[in-house]
């Protein structure tokens, strides 16, 4: 059983890969924001992530070791990459990949709405299985089905320095799989403050998922303080130290994640 948490813990903590719309441009950590790439504009992010869980939130939220001594931890890391492209003044589209290439994510934003200070923006996308070996194609698994999604996007600039983005999505199975996964909501929120003349941004964020697996609902709430430093015209650079803080049926873990945004007109 306990494994069994461990391995759930695992596939929702690093939720921001694998459990959102991917394949989309950000300013910050956990959230999307409504601006999209500039038209003709390629964005290529080489991004690195490493994970320590170290025991799992019960049914009643309790949080309990993976072992009787409680010397049990389990390490984590990976590798993905993310192409983006501006379509059009407001849309772009994009796809992501882990290295070990066992899912593909696929996403597109459209701005609906932007005035100085406020914009909402449209989202969706798809994660496609893309793994090698053998299965059954009667039997849907969450390994092998394909997941599509959809969200909001919501932004607001208080002043040239501080902002904040807001997301909702819901991300569902295309067909019924053999755990009942019905499916996933995540809502996230980031601030942001811009030091040393606006070089080098100052980042907190929150992240919120919810899973669905047959009866048995497993949550996690994750803080994510960070930074990015934006010092040359073609890239950015974003690290992050998340770590969970609640849960139910969930792994806790803290990590570090780093990600290089390259721009290409």
């Amino acid at each position: 059983m306990k494994k069994v948490f461990l391995l759930a813990g695992m596939l929702l903590f690093i939720s921001q890969v694998m459990g959102q719309i991917g394949g989309l441009s950000g300013s910050k950590l956990a959230s999307y924001c409504v601006n999209v790439v500039k038209p003709g504009t390629v964005e290529f992010e080489p991004s690195f992530s490493y994970t320590r869980y170290t025991g799992y939130w019960d049914d009643n939220g309790e949080l309990k070791a993976y072992s009787a001594l409680g010397d049990t931890v389990y390490n984590s890391s990976g590798f993905a990459m993310r192409f983006t492209y501006g379509l059009f003044d407001k849309m772009e589209v994009g796809i992501s990949v882990p290295t070990i290439m066992d899912k593909g994510y696929l996403g597109v934003r459209y701005i609906l709405f932007e005035k100085k200070k406020l914009g909402v923006a449209a989202i969706a996308g798809m994660q496609v299985p893309l793994g090698n070996g053998f299965f059954n194609k009667n039997i849907h698994t969450e390994e092998n089905t394909v997941r599509a999604g959809f969200g909001g996007v919501f932004s607001y600039s208080a002043t040239e320095k501080f902002s904040m983005d807001a997301n909702l999505q819901y991300n569902g199975f295309l067909k019924k799989t053999v755990s009942n996964n019905t499916g996933n909501y995540t809502a996230s929120m980031d601030v942001g403050y811009y030091i040393f003349n606006h070089t080098f941004q100052l980042i907190g964020a929150l992240y919120y998922e919810n899973n669905n697996v047959g009866n048995r609902v497993q949550d996690v709430l994750t803080v994510l303080p960070g930074f990015t430093v934006e010092t040359g015209k073609s890239f950015i650079i974003v690290a992050s130290v998340p770590f969970s803080v609640y849960g139910h049926n969930i792994s806790k873990g803290v990590g570090f994640s780093f990600a290089l945004t390259l721009t290409f007109n």
